[in-house]
């Protein structure tokens, strides 16, 4: 299989969306839904992608409030979250104290259940539960790709300073299930360029 991967970035946060698709079926799917879903739904018609689901690393309002508008352009398509923060999509609930609610009710929320591979069209996701920034954030891993939402950035880590984050379990996570992979894996995070596991396992400052 070929994957590519392609990504999007709203101006407020910087958020990325990506991208998945995979070159031999055009099967795609969309990793989280930034501020600005309409460069994404114009990416994904330029591929002639066929989108069969949304997967979020997490569930603050830069990495959701664009499911509306990707869930009109793709259909209701399912949307893949970890249990922890299934209320967040499938009620409409704030994910944080701090904030509001981050999107609408969302009806087709599936779950990313980790140690069970999350399968879209003929896309195959290895799904890791590393929380800390938030109660149910997930990396996904295909290929030599790793998505690790606001888990892992290239020299940095996630926000802990939340009601509902935990900096151990966040530097824990990190330490015990992504820098254990392969040093060649490329990451591709929620904030940022990409890096690979190898130069944040020699340089990350916050993980020496």
């Amino acid at each position: 299989m070929k994957v590519r991967v392609e990504s999007t970035a709203d101006r407020q946060f910087r958020t990325n969306s990506y991208l998945v698709v995979d070159e031999d079926t055009m099967d795609a799917v969309v990793i989280d839904a930034n501020l600005e879903p309409q460069p994404m739904v114009d990416l994904v018609r330029e591929r002639g992608a066929n989108v069969k689901a949304i997967l979020l690393t997490h569930t603050d309002v830069d990495h959701v409030a664009g499911l509306p508008a990707l869930l009109a352009a793709f259909g209701a398509v399912p949307v893949a979250v970890h249990e922890s923060e299934r209320h967040v999509v499938a009620e409409g609930r704030p994910l944080r104290r701090e904030f509001g609610p981050a999107t609408d009710p969302v009806e087709n929320v599936v779950s990313l259940v980790e140690g069970e591979t999350f399968r879209a069209g003929s896309l195959a996701f290895e799904v890791l539960h590393t929380p800390g920034h938030s109660p149910g954030g997930v990396s996904l891993k295909i290929g030599d790709n790793l998505f690790t939402g606001d888990a892992l950035f290239a020299g940095s880590i996630g926000r802990s300073d939340f009601s509902n984050s935990n900096g151990k379990a966040l530097v824990d996570g990190i330490n015990a299930k992504l820098l254990s992979l392969q040093d060649e894996l490329k990451v591709y995070s929620g904030h940022g360029p990409a890096t690979t596991i190898g130069r944040e396992r020699k340089t990350n400052p916050f993980l020496s």
